[in-house]
């Protein structure tokens, strides 16, 4: 009768076990992240800050490399700003390099089936930006 038993726990083991991973990863089938299950990796729109416009250009970032950290940046949950509960106001720090392979932090606030580029921020270069 312990064969029976030991199956059992093996079963309970392994069902509690499947699904637990990296949680900034997104989910493949959703585009979400998995940790709020709010972030959508990909968006119907990406809107553009008049901010992200001029710290893109002066930085040298075109809207392809947005679009790359967006759909395969890491969240740096200490950099973002979840806290709020109008889901129009947190804010995601994104992180990645670009194909030029500049080390970027891109700030990304959702708003319904939105993405909008609020700063991007180059993490290695000091850029000189009149953006106001």
């Amino acid at each position: 009768m312990s064969s029976p038993s030991l199956f059992s726990i093996l079963l309970i083991i392994a069902v509690f076990s499947t699904g637990c991973g990296n949680l900034t990863q997104s989910t493949e089938g959703l585009n979400f992240d998995t940790k709020e299950n709010t972030f959508n990796r990909n968006p119907h729109k990406i809107i553009f800050t008049k901010h992200g416009k001029c710290r893109m250009n002066c930085r040298s970032i075109d809207s392809l490399e947005v679009d790359e950290i967006l759909k395969n940046g890491n969240i740096n949950y200490i950099k973002s700003d979840t806290s709020s509960t109008n889901p129009c106001r947190k804010k995601y720090a994104l992180e990645g390099k670009t194909r030029d392979n500049q080390q970027v932090r891109i700030i990304f606030s959702p708003c319904k089936d939105n993405q909008t580029v609020v700063t991007v921020i180059d993490m290695d270069t000091d850029w000189v930006c009149d953006c106001k």
